[in-house]
């Protein structure tokens, strides 16, 4: 209906931040694109694909005249498929606002008002599989009910491991061992569950045969029976955790019994395509087979960091062979290339190009002619905010801790950190007058707190910046169970349903340490019930509450006949602040509350204490036994995605991967902290000698799915090293403005720094980075040299 000369005008008068300046050629030409044949987007950090993706989903509902219905756009996170809608919307009524306003064709304007952005279907492919199988249900079908991490495993516990003892299994353990993903230190059957967990996701991910794959070994056999019992349960009671609605997908696509949402589809979008699996490449193939829609796929094989998730960046490196071997030459795809970036400085742009191009032995994994990435923020070359790359290394923990904090004091409360290189003097300072340390970040390889009883970086910062009033927000840094707010709430709630603990008493197959946690858990509680904490009160409710006694002021005259055990949790937290105010600690009373509901989805009970008879101490049991052990057990993973907002005067410490699509003005990455010495338990996570858990499972099946000979044309080792690589690009490309690197001086001293491969090191031996002092570094030093400070 529209050219796409005048859908360029109309963006350019309806969107404000399009009025001064156009896309440029790269991101025009992928805008531009016909339907026809795939566009293939290569979009390097801070390129603007996301500005991309949606001013191409609006060009082919006004110029191609695809309606809203017909097009599917998806992301690999939640979070990042809100944001691609909430763009989508916001920018496509914006258009249609201003086209309302200003056609004079009325022809025009009748198709204009009939246009619907809303029916635009946006969202991961596990949210879309869930909308696709209900809107193809059959007369009769039950649509299967989606299950999440903690009720899967707790599924596959209950029905699957604990069944003719395969948990005790020697074989199986062996098995576990030997693929790296358990060890003879510290695995407990936590660790157990979610090995085998990851395995029935790899399982799935790469479509292959348990009947085919059992017979490898003894160990192989359990595993895989384990597995078949858990897929049956699941199909036995109409549930799907993520792998099998994707499963379920495919194979109903090829009966052609989603021919609904085909017959509608025109045209797909996919992004973040580095981190697809072979099952979801599979359905995105069959779709586009039997819709012949349009498709368009954007992302970077140097960003592809969820290998551990099922991602094969092999699948995106290769999507040219694979999309015109599985559905015809016609498919021969177009090759778009962003790299110009608009986020960062020129000297940080040109560090991360050097830090990804500089090993030779990677360069055979990336897509080939990958043009250099180059600096086109208003800010790359402003004299005044192109500071070197820094870097901070002591000699140990504690003073790094403690300098690395007086630099954020003085970038954040104070006049800013001066630092002089080759005669410039250069203010880091926060740079709007509401700065503040939500402007920075902490990035690392894990943010775990402690390591054993050895405090770690996060820790000792989290202390440092306490010290001087400032909060941080890192949820994941602990273990839920271990978190002492998280223990008195628990040991309060238990102390309430279970007087005295005799219901606990009876469960004679509980682990002797699952016990003695829970116990302790309730003497953390009366500790805190006996400090008298605000409002006051706690000691009489809790005593009412053991009795099955009504309290004056609770508006009840009996006591009731049955008590939702959330609505205990909730009440507790009236005495708990943290839980209340706290962004931490309202990502932990959400991972609890999570656990309660998705518990209730298979208690009999339903999460509900029942009172009087036989079914108070059995509805108490089964609180235990589901709620309150798992948590003891490590085996309820807290998500910090349920927090929209954190307060920006919180320090943020992040794992790199949940940095990944976000930037902040001041990005310091730890790369080496935790490596005193050159301790073989170390190198997975800095100079591997051999491949991780990962690699050898995908080595393991290599035999038994269709993707295995593709993605280990690389040895496991080389795997190893690609995606540490992979990794730390992605953390050195988040920032705007300033980057420090921070870690101890082994891995920078001289003439032997240990092996990192953050701090340099590279796959086939030598140094990739050079650290001099700040007042020996200057302008004509190379792109890889740090200004230490």
């Amino acid at each position: 209906m529209y050219t796409y000369g005048q859908f360029v005008q109309v963006v350019r008068a309806s969107l404000p931040r399009f009025a001064k300046h156009w896309l440029n050629p790269e991101q025009d030409q992928a805008v531009a694109a016909p339907p026809h044949p795939p566009t293939f987007i290569v979009a390097g950090p801070g390129a603007g694909k996301t500005t991309v993706l949606v001013l191409r989903t609006l060009k082919l509902i006004l110029v191609d005249r695809i309606p809203p219905a017909g097009i599917v756009a998806t992301t690999f996170t939640r979070k990042a498929a809100a944001e691609l809608r909430s763009r989508v919307l916001s920018w496509g009524y914006c258009i249609l606002s201003y086209l309302i306003h200003s056609e004079t064709d009325p022809a025009r304007l009748q198709w204009v008002r009939s246009l619907d952005m809303n029916l635009i279907r946006t969202g991961t492919l596990d949210s879309l599989s869930e909308q696709f199988l209900a809107d193809c249900r059959q007369p009769g079908e039950i649509v299967p009910a989606t299950i999440e991490g903690f009720l899967a495993k707790s599924l596959m516990r209950r029905h699957a491991l604990f069944p003719n003892g395969r948990f005790r299994n020697a074989d199986l353990k062996q098995l576990l061992l030997n693929l790296g993903l358990t060890s003879n230190r510290n695995s407990g059957f936590s660790d157990e569950l979610c090995a085998v967990m990851t395995v029935a996701d790899r399982i799935r991910h790469d479509a292959i045969n348990l009947a085919t794959y059992a017979p490898k070994s003894a160990g192989h056999q359990v595993l895989c029976d384990a597995i078949a019992d858990y897929l049956i349960y699941l199909e036995q009671n109409h549930l799907a955790d993520f792998g099998r609605l994707e499963s379920l997908v495919l194979d109903r696509l090829r009966q052609n019994r989603l021919t609904q949402v085909v017959s509608q589809h025109k045209a797909l979008l996919i992004d973040e395509f580095q981190d697809t699996n072979y099952l979801q490449e599979q359905i995105y193939l069959e779709l586009c087979r039997q819709s012949r829609a349009s498709l368009t796929v954007v992302g970077d094989d140097d960003q592809s960091i969820f290998r551990f998730r099922g991602a094969t960046v092999e699948i995106f490196a290769n999507f040219n062979n694979r999309i015109t071997g599985a559905l015809g030459p016609q498919w021969q795809p177009t090759l778009i290339n962003l790299y110009r970036n608009y986020r960062s400085t020129e000297r940080i742009v040109r560090f991360c190009q050097h830090f990804i191009g500089v090993d030779p032995v990677y360069q055979a994994a990336r897509v080939p002619q990958k043009p250099s990435l180059i600096a086109c923020a208003p800010h790359a070359n402003d004299a005044a905010r192109n500071v070197p790359i820094l870097g901070m290394f002591r000699r140990d923990m504690e003073t790094l801790a403690k300098d690395l904090t007086s630099f954020l004091w003085d970038v954040f409360r104070g006049n800013g950190r001066l630092i002089t290189c080759d005669g410039v003097t250069y203010r880091i300072w926060r740079s709007a007058p509401d700065g503040d340390f939500g402007d920075g970040v902490l990035l690392a390889y894990s943010v775990r707190e402690t390591a054993g009883n050895r405090a770690r970086l996060p820790l000792l910062t989290r202390r440092e910046l306490n010290s001087r009033g400032v909060r941080t927000f890192n949820p994941r840094g602990r273990k839920l169970a271990a978190i002492q707010e998280v223990q008195q709430l628990l040991g309060l709630a238990l102390d309430c349903i279970d007087p005295n603990g005799h219901v606990l008493a009876k469960i004679t197959s509980m682990a002797r340490a699952d016990r003695s946690t829970l116990t302790d858990w309730i003497q953390e509680g009366r500790r805190w019930t006996q400090g008298n904490p605000r409002p006051g009160g706690l000691a009489d409710f809790v005593h009412h509450w053991q009795r099955r006694t009504v309290g004056a002021g609770s508006g009840m005259t009996t006591w009731p006949r049955e008590w939702p055990l959330l609505e205990l949790i909730f009440t507790l937290t009236t005495w708990f602040p943290i839980f209340q105010t706290d962004p931490e600690g309202q990502v932990y009373l959400e991972a609890i509350a999570r656990t309660i509901a998705e518990a209730g989805q298979m208690s009999s009970y339903g999460a509900r204490l029942v009172f009087g008879g036989q079914h108070e101490d059995n509805s108490v049991r089964e609180a235990i036994r589901t709620i309150f052990e798992p948590i003891a057990q490590g085996a309820v993973d807290v998500d910090e995605e349920i927090m929209p907002y954190v307060p920006r005067n919180y320090f943020p410490i992040m794992t790199i991967h949940q940095a990944k699509g976000l930037e902040f003005p001041l990005v310091i990455v730890d790369v080496g902290s935790d490596f005193r010495t050159n301790h073989a338990s170390q190198r997975r996570s800095r100079a591997p000698t051999a491949g991780d858990a990962v690699h050898r499972v995908e080595d393991d099946v290599v035999n038994y799915c269709a993707i295995g000979r593709l993605r280990t044309r690389r040895s496991s080792l080389d795997r190893a090293w690609d995606d540490l690589r992979r990794l730390y690009f992605v953390a050195f490309s988040r920032p705007q403005n300033v980057l420090l690197l921070v870690g101890l001086t082994t891995v920078i001293r001289q003439p032997r720094p240990m092996p990192c491969i953050a701090a340099g090191a590279l796959s086939g031996g030598g140094q990739g980075l050079t650290f001099v002092p700040a007042a020996q570094w200057s302008t004509t030093c190379p792109a890889n040299t740090v200004a230490l400070i």
